[in-house]
């Protein structure tokens, strides 16, 4: 709880961003982040099989998450910045919406970077992106401390499954796919 107490000293300007994470990587802000990549990527890839892959790397951490809180039923913590009681609060959902968007968005950035690799070489570029994507999650799971909705243990648990099944997710369709065509 002295962890708690000290983010929730935050100043303004902090919780302002905290709840803009929380608005980003809510139920809506996610289905929004998630359907626009989901349809960039059936604009620009020919067929099906890569959004497929999208959404089952993005859904996939969500509703692990959504499992995992109904088995665990873990109340939150109770503060004056946020008392969420009708919410589970392990794992945390915020936490797995973000890396559910991040992995789409690496994704795409993936794809981009095939079709793209005859244009010349963006490392530097690439680099730089997936520093702020990877960084995105994490912001999440400190703005869900600093709102005092969640204990630390709730984001790291979220940050580390999500990203494991995530990545998991990625590899697993990127076999699926490599063995066969997908019709």
């Amino acid at each position: 709880m002295k962890i708690l107490e000290q983010f929730q000293k935050a100043p303004h300007l902090l919780l302002a961003i905290s709840t803009g994470f929380g608005q980003a990587f809510s139920i809506a802000g996610t289905a929004l982040i998630v359907s626009l990549s989901l349809l960039y990527l059936v604009w620009t890839q020919r067929g099906w099989v890569q959004p497929l892959r999208g959404a089952i790397i993005a859904v996939t951490p969500m509703m692990v998450t959504l499992v995992v809180k109904v088995i665990v039923n873990r109340s939150r913590p109770g503060t004056s910045l946020g008392n969420l009681e009708d919410d589970p609060s392990f794992p945390s959902g915020h936490v797995a919406a973000s890396i559910s968007c991040v992995a789409l968005l690496f994704l795409i950035m993936q794809l981009r970077h095939v079709r793209e690799s005859s244009r010349g070489n963006r490392y530097f570029l690439r680099l730089a992106v997936s520093v702020i994507l990877m960084l995105i999650p994490v912001m999440t799971a400190v703005s869900r401390l600093i709102l005092g909705v969640h204990y630390p243990s709730d984001v790291v648990a979220s940050l580390i499954l999500n990203a494991l099944l995530a990545a998991s997710m990625g590899v697993i369709t990127q076999q699926e796919i490599m063995a066969g065509p997908l019709h």
